[in-house]
Protein backbone atom coordinates (compact mmCIF):
# COMPACT_ATOMS: atom_id res chain seq x y z
CA UNK A 1 0.00 0.00 0.00
CA UNK A 2 1.30 3.49 -0.81
CA UNK A 3 2.64 5.52 2.10
CA UNK A 4 1.50 9.12 2.29
CA UNK A 5 3.95 11.90 3.02
CA UNK A 6 1.36 14.39 4.24
CA UNK A 7 -0.23 14.40 7.67
CA UNK A 8 -3.90 13.74 8.07
CA UNK A 9 -6.16 16.29 9.65
CA UNK A 10 -8.81 15.35 12.19
CA UNK A 11 -11.44 15.62 9.45
CA UNK A 12 -9.50 13.28 7.17
CA UNK A 13 -9.19 10.75 9.99
CA UNK A 14 -12.93 10.93 10.59
CA UNK A 15 -13.52 10.49 6.86
CA UNK A 16 -11.23 7.45 6.76
CA UNK A 17 -13.29 5.83 9.51
CA UNK A 18 -16.59 6.74 7.84
CA UNK A 19 -15.57 5.49 4.40
CA UNK A 20 -13.85 2.28 5.43
CA UNK A 21 -15.60 -1.06 5.26
CA UNK A 22 -14.39 -1.93 8.75
CA UNK A 23 -12.88 -0.09 11.69
CA UNK A 24 -9.78 -2.29 11.43
CA UNK A 25 -9.24 -1.26 7.82
CA UNK A 26 -9.72 2.38 8.78
CA UNK A 27 -7.24 2.08 11.63
CA UNK A 28 -4.72 0.49 9.24
CA UNK A 29 -5.20 3.31 6.74
CA UNK A 30 -4.76 5.96 9.42
CA UNK A 31 -1.65 4.22 10.79
CA UNK A 32 -0.04 4.03 7.35
CA UNK A 33 -0.83 7.68 6.61
CA UNK A 34 0.39 8.84 10.03
CA UNK A 35 3.65 6.88 9.72
CA UNK A 36 5.27 9.65 7.70
CA UNK A 37 8.78 8.18 7.82
CA UNK A 38 7.56 4.68 6.91
CA UNK A 39 9.36 2.88 9.74
CA UNK A 40 6.32 0.91 10.89
CA UNK A 41 6.00 2.75 14.20
CA UNK A 42 4.41 6.03 15.28
CA UNK A 43 6.21 8.62 17.38
CA UNK A 44 4.36 11.10 19.56
CA UNK A 45 5.13 13.72 16.91
CA UNK A 46 3.52 11.64 14.14
CA UNK A 47 0.47 10.92 16.30
CA UNK A 48 0.06 14.58 17.29
CA UNK A 49 0.26 15.71 13.65
CA UNK A 50 -2.29 13.14 12.50
CA UNK A 51 -4.47 13.42 15.60
CA UNK A 52 -4.05 16.88 17.16
CA UNK A 53 -6.55 16.03 19.89
CA UNK A 54 -4.42 13.09 21.13
CA UNK A 55 -2.61 13.86 24.36
CA UNK A 56 0.84 12.82 25.49
CA UNK A 57 -0.82 10.96 28.36
CA UNK A 58 -2.91 8.95 25.87
CA UNK A 59 0.22 8.18 23.83
CA UNK A 60 2.08 6.95 26.92
CA UNK A 61 -0.89 4.79 27.90
CA UNK A 62 -1.05 3.32 24.39
CA UNK A 63 2.69 2.54 24.35
CA UNK A 64 2.32 -0.84 26.05
CA UNK A 65 5.95 -1.93 25.63
CA UNK A 66 7.25 1.50 26.71
CA UNK A 67 9.66 1.86 23.80
CA UNK A 68 8.57 5.41 22.94
CA UNK A 69 6.70 4.49 19.76
CA UNK A 70 3.40 2.85 18.88
CA UNK A 71 3.38 -0.31 16.81
CA UNK A 72 0.37 -0.85 14.59
CA UNK A 73 -1.03 -3.32 17.14
CA UNK A 74 -0.65 -0.79 19.96
CA UNK A 75 -2.25 1.92 17.81
CA UNK A 76 -5.24 -0.21 16.84
CA UNK A 77 -5.72 -1.38 20.44
CA UNK A 78 -5.60 2.23 21.67
CA UNK A 79 -8.25 3.24 19.13
CA UNK A 80 -10.45 0.25 19.98
CA UNK A 81 -10.10 0.89 23.72
CA UNK A 82 -10.86 4.61 23.37
CA UNK A 83 -7.38 5.61 24.57
CA UNK A 84 -6.78 7.53 21.33
CA UNK A 85 -9.59 9.55 19.74
CA UNK A 86 -11.14 8.28 16.52
CA UNK A 87 -12.32 11.68 15.32
CA UNK A 88 -11.94 15.39 15.98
Amino acid sequence: MKRFSTALTGAAIAAAFALSATAAHAADSVFIAADTNGDGALTMEEVSIAMPQATEEAFITADIDRNGTLSEDEFVAALNDGVLPTNS
